[in-house]
């Protein structure tokens, strides 16, 4: 569910990979190769997405955020 819930949290910031990759000192190609589910991603940099992105790390692997009834936990103020 990260793979999805990464792209789709990134989307509705309107970032790009590379904007994103910045904001989050790591590589555009790790944030690509997350988001098509290549590899997995740290413990750590859960907890940075997380943070970035106002969402608790369950929220980010268990629930489907492109879900319309998913909605309400997403945060989109900076």
């Amino acid at each position: 569910m990260i793979a999805k819930n990464l792209k789709h949290l990134r989307h509705l910031k309107k970032l790009t990979q590379e904007v994103l990759a910045e904001d989050l000192h790591v590589t555009r190609s790790r944030i690509s190769s997350y988001e098509e589910g290549r590899s997995a991603p740290t413990l750590d940099f859960l907890i940075t997405v997380s943070d970035y992105f106002k969402i608790p790390i369950d929220t980010l692997l268990r629930k489907n955020l492109t879900l319309k009834e998913s909605a309400s936990l997403i945060d989109l103020r900076n």
